[in-house]
């Protein structure tokens, strides 16, 4: 896993566990090749102080490249996530709207996945301001964004 700042795959890997989004099932699944379209990771919580949710429809698929937000519930703050499966070479990164604003801007990187899943960190998606993930598929070179999540 390589995403567009250049960090290499174990600092990539060691941020992705801590943050807890790795969706390892699934990324067996798909490197094994006995999936089809991916599917959101299973809403967790932690000691009942906080959970993480899935936001529904607001998905965006792309060949074999999917991507989808979860909502922490402590502070709404969202979070972007991508799976890729057979052998789709995807990026996927997380886009803000404040009302008001007139366009999308990039608040996160660029995160890159071929058989594999990646998630950001959480971001602000506070009053007056949505959330959507986007991914662009490489291996076809279309691309497109999820519903936003105000």
């Amino acid at each position: 896993m390589r995403n567009r700042t250049g960090a290499d795959a174990v600092t990539s890997a060691k941020w992705a566990v801590r943050t807890g989004a790795l969706v390892s099932g699934v990324a067996l699944a798909a490197a094994l090749g006995g999936i089809g379209p991916a599917q959101a990771a299973t809403p967790r919580s932690s000691a009942g102080v906080q959970s993480i949710d899935y936001i529904s429809g607001k998905d965006v698929t792309v060949g074999s490249c999917k991507g989808w937000m979860n909502r922490r519930s402590t502070d709404g703050y969202v979070q972007g996530l991508v799976q890729s499966w057979n052998g789709a070479d995807c990026i996927m990164w997380l886009e803000r709207k404040v009302i008001g604003s007139y366009d999308y801007t990039s608040v996160s990187d660029g995160y890159e996945v071929v058989n594999t899943s990646a998630s950001t960190g959480f971001h602000w998606n506070g009053a007056n301001a949505g959330s959507r993930v986007c991914v662009h598929n490489n291996s076809t070179g279309a691309g497109g964004c999820g519903a936003t999540a105000w």
